[in-house]
């Protein structure tokens, strides 16, 4: 089985008792439908060698630096098995309610080490957003051509 090994993103944190204000990045669908809600921007999150998938936490509404949501998307009951150049691996993908688009996904429990007679199932604390399927919402604003983005867009399945 292929192991996802997820990287730490970097956060800084400021010395004064009061939390510093974020910016709060927001990303849509190709189609415009509103997608992502983050604190911590696209091109800084880490991202999986396979597929340059950007490896986005979902964590709850805390003190944590980072903070993420998934809005109008929604996720497959059902896994799709890959078969990869180093094994096999279960993604339950996340799709865009208005256009059916595969946005990004989530990995089966079982795909992560250490993960030896935990059952199986979409662990939902990790999503991984697949590159050029998300376009920020400055880039919306700016009139940025979608079609340029659309030819980047596959997903092998």
């Amino acid at each position: 089985m292929a192991s996802p090994r997820p990287e730490a993103s970097a956060n800084t944190t400021t010395s004064s008792d009061k939390p510093a204000e974020r910016a709060v990045h927001t990303y849509h669908c190709l189609c415009t439908q509103l997608i992502l809600a983050t604190t911590t921007a696209l091109d800084v999150l880490p991202t999986r060698n396979s597929d340059k998938a950007h490896i986005c936490a979902l964590p709850e509404p805390s003190a944590d630096p980072h903070n993420a949501t998934l809005l109008n998307t929604v996720l497959d009951s059902k896994p799709t098995v890959l078969r990869l150049e180093d094994g096999f691996e279960k993604r339950f993908f996340e799709k865009c309610t208005r256009c059916d688009l595969i946005v990004g996904y989530h990995l089966d429990k079982s795909q992560y080490e250490g993960s030896e007679g935990v059952g199986g199932g979409c662990k939902d604390d990790v999503v991984y957003l697949l590159p050029g399927g998300l376009m920020s919402t400055k880039d919306i604003q700016a009139g940025k051509k979608m079609d340029q983005e659309i030819g980047r867009v596959s997903v092998k399945v």
